[in-house]
């Protein structure tokens, strides 16, 4: 049997709403191609009260699929207990079969999978909340068992605390773990643990420049492989300057914009600017002509202004008067630069006014 795993479709999408409806529907009916069954991983809207144009869409691509679907929903359909969520509504219009807490069996030919879904929970929450779910799970041994969830992993993310971790899931009687939520497409546990990654670029991340499709599994031999769909490009790129003007910077980025433009014209552009512009500017002083679908981060003397505010900090940790912190900043700007005058006097006379500070500039260069 092949089933196909897709997931995060993210249908509504505001930034690249037309993007998620085309792409999704690129998946689903190439899956219903070549896929016995197809399981969906969850987020299949990108809000918990899409627009019912939104739902309206949803259905008409999600009907057009012939095999059977079975769903969870994501976070960002999750809803407080009680209160319907949008994946919940699609599988009362027919579009899916929805699972939370409980299993189904699917028959093709007498092969049969067994498939334990769980929408998903808050991350503190859900080692408790699947422990407590597969209570009433009973593994049927003539079926290949299959989980699936929507949730963080540990050892997946950065600062991990309370999320549920590969350690936990490998101990689970299931032969497959399908997860959605992390939009890159990964596996783990030799094969035994899959992402499909999401069908449409959200985040913006460098990793979604990758490749976006469904995986395909099958049964008998354990084995699967990515299935890469027709979506628009991403490209990211990161641009580094040093102590540099603004036409400089302009001109590099300008120049950066129409390579890529000449590789696909349609394709979603970021770029990350970074390092230093000339003394005096800052990166406010650097603006760009606004584009469709093309997205500049200035982040041009980021390094150096939390420099000199750990530094200011570090200083008034000392407890020392504005006087002082103000002559400390002084001394550091004009350091190695200007030698002819005491910073401290300068200051003084700065206080003074503009005419005494006058005076004894002169008086200091004679």
């Amino acid at each position: 049997m092949k089933l196909a795993i897709i997931s995060d479709t993210h249908f509504g999408y505001a930034r690249f709403e037309e993007d998620s409806y085309i792409q999704a529907e690129n998946a689903f009916l190439d899956a219903d191609k070549k896929a016995d069954l197809i399981i969906y991983a969850g987020d299949v809207f990108d809000t918990k009260t899409p627009k019912l144009e939104t739902l309206n869409r949803a259905v008409e691509i999600l009907k057009k699929v012939k095999k059977p679907i079975f769903a969870i929903h994501g976070n960002h359909e999750r809803r407080s207990k009680g209160m319907v969520n949008p994946a919940q509504l699609l599988a009362t219009m027919g579009a899916f079969r929805y699972l939370h807490g409980e299993a189904a069996e699917f028959d093709n030919l007498g092969e049969k999978v067994q498939i334990f879904g769980l929408g998903n929970v808050p991350e503190e929450l859900a080692s408790i909340a699947l422990k407590k779910a597969l209570e009433n799970f009973k593994p049927n041994p003539n079926a290949l068992k299959i989980l699936v969830l929507h949730q963080s992993i540990k050892e997946l993310i950065p600062n991990a605390e309370n999320e549920i971790s590969l350690e936990e899931l490998e101990t689970l009687p299931f032969d497959l773990i399908i997860n959605g939520h992390i939009h890159g497409k990964l596996t783990k546990l030799g094969g035994r643990f899959i992402i499909p990654g999401s069908t449409v670029v959200t985040q913006l991340k460098k990793d979604e420049t990758a490749p976006r499709g469904y995986v395909l599994y099958d049964t008998k031999a354990k084995t699967h492989e990515f299935v890469e769909i027709t979506c628009r490009k991403f490209f990211y790129e990161e641009l580094e300057f040093k102590d540099a003007g603004i036409e400089e910077i302009k001109k590099i980025v300008e120049e950066k914009i129409k390579e890529l433009k000449k590789l696909d014209n349609s394709a979603i552009i970021r770029i990350k600017i970074k390092g230093t512009a000339r003394e005096g500017l800052t990166s406010s002083d650097i603006t760009f002509v606004n584009r469709d679908d093309v997205y500049l981060d200035n982040h041009l003397n980021a390094t150096t202004l939390k420099d000199k505010l750990e530094r200011i900090k570090r200083i008034k940790d000392q407890k020392i008067s504005v006087k002082e912190l103000a002559i400390k900043e002084l001394e550091e700007k004009i350091k190695d630069k200007i030698k002819l005058f005491s910073p401290r006097d300068l200051f003084d006379k700065l206080v003074i006014g503009t005419d005494e500070t006058l005076e004894y500039l002169k008086s200091e260069n004679k």
